[in-house]
């Protein structure tokens, strides 16, 4: 009679992951520069321009108020 022999179970073969080089990555940061004076609007243009802006904006909130009063008027008529 012959004895059979007791075999070790294997653990699963365990696998090293690759190791990845880190890439250094430089920032350059533009150095910010003061423009010359020359390049500078004067006080009261720059007013207008504030109030060109400030009209255009008016404009457009008008104009939106507009557009979404007409997309409730159009929803309304299928609820009703």
């Amino acid at each position: 009679m012959t004895v059979a022999t007791a075999t070790k179970p294997t653990a699963p073969r365990k696998r090293r992951t690759r190791k990845v080089a880190v890439k250094t990555v430089k920032v350059t940061r533009p150095t910010v520069k003061r423009p010359s004076a020359a390049k500078l609007i004067s006080p009261n243009r720059y007013w207008s321009d504030i109030k060109t802006r400030w009209s255009i904006h008016q404009y457009e909130l008008t104009m939106l108020t507009r557009d979404l009063t007409k997309l409730k008027h159009y929803v309304y008529q299928f609820t009703k």
